[in-house]
């Protein structure tokens, strides 16, 4: 006997192969080192329950039917109620397992009573249910078992009439927008009034911005109407002629424009009087072009051109409405001599203004620290690709909605093409000395922190009035430290890293519940375009077809949802009854409504699940008569 239970240990890797192949798994022994054997006569081997309802190969109403990718609901309301007589169904047998264990529960709560039981006279052994021989033939008893792990209990089912947890679930028949979720509700302020629609703020910037994607230019002549495939030039600066960009050494102008190709918007910076004579640029040109990231603003395309009457060159980046300058938006402020950070002393300043006190204006520390994660992330992604910025300035810096992003990316690249150039390390490091200059003038709200003769009242200022770890990394920047590398500054932010996850996944969180709102107006914008398609149509059948039948139960609906009155006469207007009537009519819900003609003659108590059968044959009526007459079918 030792012997053969060795051979059975011995093919179990083997027979278990064959067996989940075959679409059904055994259950090894309770104990490894001794085997149990398999009571079929306890209660806990008896089936769940099989339904009795419906037919096999027949669908069954108001249970989810799913494929691999859509689910589909039947109609919802007419489910039939379980039965609870599982027990009635079984024989009687030994109560191994007591009736209220989780098994039984699911079983008596699910189904109704199974018309299937196992034969009980047969017991098998489970350490010989799962190591057979692989040439021993598996009886239906034994390829029928599936087992189940409920709070550390094993249970066995016979599989053809197993039910899974997951096939419990029943499902309504419609979708409508069920409210603000807990973890948004405790997000922001609790307001009596329940919202339907976007926040006004949300949809103000949205708005903004699909303004100035549709702005136009009048009166001005010196711009061509189209350059290369662009066309619908808008500057977006106001530029002199004779201004030469500091940064670039030509004069630098922005354009928004439409590409003809793809109908999309983009941004033109064009570079005046370029003369490109080294095409061994256009490969850094193809690098930049590959890099993706947040925090940096994507080049799309360079080309040469002559529509402007000279040899320009022309940069095509993303287009991102609303964004601005970081110099525009925090270093367009004159500073005066009580709000200057360099008062160190408190000398220029009034007596109440107070010595060391924090500047009218000053960024907090954690919208610094924000703005200095955003740029490592995008410094990190850069210096990956092997490129550089060639040191970063707030003219070239773009902050939109809190983020950052770094533009003008490749422009230097071209101007300062040099083939000989064997490495990007001193470029690099400028890049890192340019971001603490920049972390500094924003930590003392002013470009004047550039300047050298301001640097020591700067980084007092920063002492006096910030953390020392921001103080440190500020110093060690500007430091110019030798061979410096991001992975030597992500150490100096540490866990504020975390700080600013938590704060994107909450404005996640917040956008993915406004557009939860908003998913459903798509389907209530069908459901009126449906309805006002059937009412009031002269001439489809016959001229009264839209005052008789189905129709005109919709057009007593019509009034009861928009043309209500209160008792004076005045028009009475509710919003949220509306979009309630609305969202019950395509639900097709049980709740029943008094419709009344506005002569009041008629009265009709009907539900909305009959006037949704209504609507649906009436738009159904009109949409076999349109087939009929284009494809000549009926």
């Amino acid at each position: 006997m030792a012997s053969q239970s060795d051979q059975h240990f011995s093919s179990y890797p083997q027979q278990q192969q064959m067996n989940n192949r075959r679409g059904f798994s055994y259950v090894k022994a309770v104990t490894a080192n001794q085997p149990t054997d398999l009571n079929l006569a306890a209660r806990e081997f008896y089936p769940k329950a099989a339904p009795s309802f419906p037919p096999q190969n027949l669908p069954l109403a108001g249970v989810m039917h799913s494929n691999a990718t859509t689910p589909s609901f039947d109609m919802y309301s007419s489910m039939p109620k379980p039965s609870h007589n599982l027990l009635d169904a079984v024989h009687t047998s030994p109560a191994l397992t007591p009736s209220g264990s989780p098994p039984m529960q699911l079983g008596l709560a699910s189904h109704q009573p199974s018309s299937h039981s196992l034969n009980i006279t047969s017991a098998i052994p489970v350490h010989q249910l799962s190591l057979q021989q692989p040439t021993q033939q598996l009886t239906r008893q034994q390829a029928d078992l599936v087992q189940e792990s409920i709070q550390g209990t094993t249970y066995f089912y016979a599989k053809d009439e197993y039910v899974s947890p997951t096939s419990r679930q029943t499902f309504p028949g419609y979708s409508v927008y069920t409210g603000i979720p807990s973890h948004i509700y405790h997000m922001k302020p609790n307001t009596n009034s329940q919202d339907f629609f976007l926040q006004d703020e949300i949809k103000k910037e949205i708005l903004h911005k699909q303004a100035i994607v549709m702005s136009e230019v009048e009166g001005v002549t010196d711009i061509p109407s189209e350059v290369d495939k662009y066309c619908n030039l808008v500057p977006l600066e106001l530029f002199s002629k004779h201004h030469v960009s500091g940064r670039f050494r030509y004069t630098h102008s922005v354009y928004k424009a439409v590409n003809q190709k793809d109908g999309l918007t983009y941004c033109l910076h064009r570079l005046h009087g370029f003369k490109l004579t080294n095409p061994k640029c256009m490969t850094v040109i193809d690098q930049w072009k590959r890099v993706s990231s947040p925090h940096i603003v994507a080049l799309r395309e360079v080309f040469t051109t002559k529509a402007f009457n000279d040899n320009s060159i022309v940069f095509v980046y993303d287009f991102h409405p609303t964004a601005q300058t970081l110099a525009a938006r925090h270093f367009t402020n004159v500073s005066n001599g009580y709000s200057s950070p360099f008062n160190i002393d408190g000398s220029a300043r009034p007596f109440s203004a107070g010595k060391g006190a924090r500047h009218a204006g000053q960024l907090s520390e954690s919208s610094i620290w924000s703005y200095i994660i955003q740029l490592s992330g995008a410094l990190r992604i850069m210096h990956a690709h092997k490129l550089t910025a060639f040191g970063l300035h707030p003219t070239k810096l773009l902050v939109c909605n809190n983020k950052l992003q770094i533009n003008c990316n490749g422009i230097l690249d071209v101007i300062n093409f040099d083939s000989n150039m064997s490495t990007l390390s001193q470029p690099q490091a400028e890049d890192f000395h340019s971001f603490g200059m920049i972390v500094l003038a924003l930590a003392c709200n002013s470009e004047l922190a550039f300047r050298p003769e301001q640097l020591k009242a700067s980084l007092e200022h920063v002492k006096q009035n910030y953390s020392p770890d921001l103080n440190h990394l500020i110093r060690y920047l500007i430091s110019r430290p030798m061979d410096v590398n991001i992975n030597q500054v992500m150490p100096m932010i540490g866990a504020r890293f975390y700080v600013e996850l938590e704060s994107v996944e909450n404005r996640m969180l917040k956008i993915e519940h406004e557009l939860n709102k908003e998913v459903e107006n798509g389907r209530l914008f069908r459901a009126l375009t449906k309805l006002n398609t059937i009412l009031e149509r002269v001439g489809f059948t016959d001229i009264s077809w839209a005052e008789t039948g189905d129709r005109y139960l919709l057009k007593l609906f019509r009034d009861y949802v928009f043309h209500q009155t209160t008792e004076t006469g005045a028009p009475w207007l509710d919003m949220t009854h509306i979009v309630s009537s609305l969202n019950k009519l395509d639900a097709g819900v049980q709740e029943k409504i008094c419709l009344t003609s506005a002569d009041e003659t008629n009265v009709i108590i009907v539900s909305y699940q009959e006037l949704k059968r209504c609507f649906d044959n009436a738009f159904n009526e009109i949409v076999q008569a349109n087939v009929k007459q284009t494809y000549g079918t009926s």
